[in-house]
C-alpha cells in the first residue's frame, strides 16, 4: 500500500511535511517529514476544540477551523502545529487568492511608469482594513515629515519591480493562508539579483473574501510589512 503523500504542515513559524492519523480511540499521531513523531492522546472531547495530551505529558489544545485545517496549540510553552485537512491541496492557491496577488501586481507595475505619489487607494479591496489603513497613512508622508516609506513593500527592494510569480500557498500556524511570491526587481528592466522572496499572509472572512493581512520578508523572518509600518508612524519626527 502507498504511503500517504505528505501534507504542508506548520511547526511555530517554520514549514514542514508531515502526515496525520486518527486513531479510533480519538487519539492522532503526527509523522514529521524529519523523522520525528509523536502521538497525542484524548483527554477531552468536542467540537471545534478538544483537548489532547502528548507522550511527554504536555497538553494541546486542538481548533479544527472552518476550512477543515487543524491547528495543535501547547497549553504551557506556546509551541503551534498547523495540518491541512487535505494532501493534494498542499501547494494549490485558492483562485482568489491568486487573483488578489495578480491584480495588485498588476497594478504595481502599471503605477511604476506613472511619476507623483503612490496611489494606495485603488487597491483597498486587496488588503484587510488594518493593514490597508497603515499603508494608507504611511504613504502619505514625505521626507518634508522626517520620515517615509524607505523601500518598496511589494518588493522587499528599492528598485522597481519587474514581475512577480505565485508559487505556492500553505495554511500558516495562525489558521490563515501563506503564499509564497516571487519578486523579480532591478532597475531599467535588467534584474539585480535572484527573485525576492515575499510571503504573503491572507486573511478569509465570509463578508470580504481573501484580503491581504501582511507580508514577510525572507532576508529576516521577523521583519513584517505591519510591524515595519507601525514603528514608523510611531516614530516623532
Amino acid at each position: 500500500m502507498a504511503a500517504e503523500p505528505w501534507k504542508s504542515c506548520w511547526f511555530n513559524d517554520q514549514p514542514m511535511g508531515c502526515r496525520d492519523q486518527h486513531h479510533a480511540d480519538g487519539s492522532v499521531t503526527i509523522q514529521w517529514r524529519d523523522g520525528l513523531a509523536m502521538t497525542y492522546a484524548l483527554v477531552r472531547e468536542g467540537f471545534p476544540r478538544s483537548t489532547l495530551r502528548d507522550a511527554l505529558g504536555g497538553l494541546w489544545q486542538r481548533e479544527v477551523l472552518v476550512q477543515g485545517n487543524a491547528v495543535f496549540s501547547h497549553t504551557h510553552n506556546g509551541n503551534r502545529i498547523t495540518v491541512p485537512l487535505r494532501a493534494e491541496a498542499e501547494h494549490d492557491c485558492p483562485p482568489a487568492v491568486r487573483a488578489q496577488v495578480d491584480g495588485l501586481y498588476r497594478w504595481q507595475l502599471a503605477r511604476q511608469e506613472r511619476p507623483g505619489p503612490i496611489a494606495i487607494g485603488s487597491q483597498r479591496e486587496r488588503f484587510t482594513q488594518q493593514l490597508f489603513s497603515l499603508l494608507d497613512r504611511a504613504y502619505a508622508l514625505t521626507p518634508a515629515d522626517g520620515r517615509f516609506v524607505d523601500f518598496d513593500p511589494f518588493s522587499g527592494t528599492q528598485v522597481s519591480t519587474l514581475g512577480a510569480e505565485l508559487q505556492e500557498c500553505h495554511p500558516d500556524q495562525a489558521g490563515q493562508l501563506m503564499a509564497r511570491v516571487a519578486v523579480q526587481a532591478g532597475l531599467r528592466g535588467r534584474s539585480a539579483g535572484p527573485a525576492q522572496q515575499l510571503g504573503f499572509v491572507l486573511a478569509q472572512t465570509p463578508q470580504e473574501g481573501w484580503r491581504i493581512a501582511d507580508i514577510v520578508y525572507s532576508r529576516e523572518r521577523s521583519f513584517r510589512l505591519t510591524t515595519y509600518l507601525k514603528e514608523l508612524l510611531e516614530q516623532r519626527p
